[in-house]
């Protein structure tokens, strides 16, 4: 039996129907948050509807079993399914780029309850931990990533989210060196090669936006790791079913190969007819003399309605620039030695994700507002200049 948590998000959705597809899914025990087995199945169908029509998400959500509660209450679930348990893929997470003390709680404590339950399942064989290839933490113009460590409390990070993400791996691998833990880290992943951002259009918004407004503060030779929701799953399952793995540690992630230029990057957008500002792109350094006036003069340029949900979405922006500043690819190497199929290029499937949806750049934001403590019963109150 498999248990599997975050099955209602972006990715473990995904994860989920692979195992609808490949015949697994009654396998599957699904942790999930609800009052009762019945709200928790409509709670995933509302999620898998996002990924199909909505008779073949309820049947979808049929098929597997469930386990209501949270990660903190398997702590004292006396569930005899969780004796049976022989795989566990943790996916639940606290995306909050805010510091919450919610991204402590489930992305650390969860982590180490859910940890210390699996080491009480006498037929365990494989944990694994998905976490994020950015617990790597803040460091400029780093130009590619190896797998190592994640780096202690005192490392610069540019969200909470990644600070808690790496100090949940320093615990498991402290408290639970016994488990059978492999660690799989994903890069950015925005759409699905087939369904673009029907799924999800979390981030995307964020690179329609930097299309927009034309300005880029990254070294114009320099690139992003972007990877399509279908693909990360696919190689979740490949991680998981592999009896001889080499490492213990993966990035799930374009590397070198299929990375992202910026000069790509804005070529692909082009090409399918997106609403640019101007290209080039206009390079500028947030830590230089001007800080980040150039990007609030190009934001209000694009986006002039003061709203709260511009207001929002200009400080989403601002930190998924931070990001961009890095100029961060990480290596797959170890990934593709396995013999798993290698990553498509964002561009490759860029028209696809364009294509999937007619909303505007703050309808997509929305996908992602919850993340910058955004109220979206307010999203269209104007704010006082």
């Amino acid at each position: 039996m498999l248990l599997l948590t975050g099955a209602t998000g972006f990715l473990g959705g995904s994860f989920y129907l692979d195992a609808v597809r490949n015949g697994t899914a009654a396998d599957c025990l699904l942790l999930i948050r609800g009052a009762d087995e019945a709200a928790c199945r409509a709670r995933l169908a509302t999620n898998l509807n996002r990924h199909s029509d909505r008779a073949t998400a309820e049947a979808a959500a049929r098929l597997c079993q469930i386990l209501p509660g949270d990660l903190q209450s398997l702590a004292t679930s006396t569930d005899p399914r969780l004796d049976q348990v022989t795989q566990i893929v943790h996916v639940a997470a606290d995306t909050s780029f805010d510091s919450r003390q919610s991204v402590w709680e489930i992305n650390v404590d969860g982590t180490l309850a859910l940890a210390g339950r699996a080491r009480r399942m006498p037929h365990l064989q494989r944990f694994l931990h998905i976490g994020t290839a950015f617990c790597c933490g803040e460091a400029p113009h780093m130009q590619m990533v190896h797998e190592a460590q994640a780096p202690g409390h005192g490392a610069p990070h540019i969200a909470e989210y990644t600070r808690s993400k790496a100090a949940a791996e320093r615990a498991l691998a402290a408290a639970f060196p016994e488990l059978p833990l492999i660690v799989a880290r994903p890069s950015i992943v925005v759409g699905h090669t087939q369904l673009g951002v029907r799924p999800s259009a979390s981030i995307f918004w964020f690179y329609r936006l930097l299309d927009r407004t034309g300005i880029l503060p990254a070294l114009p030779g320099g690139h992003i790791d972007i990877i399509p929701v279908d693909w990360a799953s696919a190689r979740l399952h490949d991680l998981l079913r592999k009896p001889d793995l080499k490492h213990t540690l993966y990035h799930v992630t374009s590397g070198e190969a299929a990375r992202t230029t910026w000069t790509d990057f804005q070529a692909g957008f082009r090409a399918h007819g997106h609403e640019g500002t101007g290209r080039p792109y206009v390079h500028f350094d947030y830590r230089g003399p001007e800080g980040w006036k150039p990007f609030d003069a190009a934001f209000r340029a694009a986006f002039p309605e003061r709203t709260l949900l511009n207001r929002t979405m200009a400080v989403g922006a601002r930190k998924y620039h931070r990001f961009v500043a890095q100029d961060i690819a990480f290596d797959n190497s170890r990934l593709l030695a396995e013999g798993f199929a290698p990553p498509p290029r964002f561009v490759d499937y860029l028209g696809t994700c364009l294509a999937s949806s007619d909303a505007t750049i703050g309808e997509q934001f929305v996908d992602d507002a919850s993340s910058f403590e955004f109220d979206e019963a307010l999203m269209a109150a104007p704010v006082a200049a």
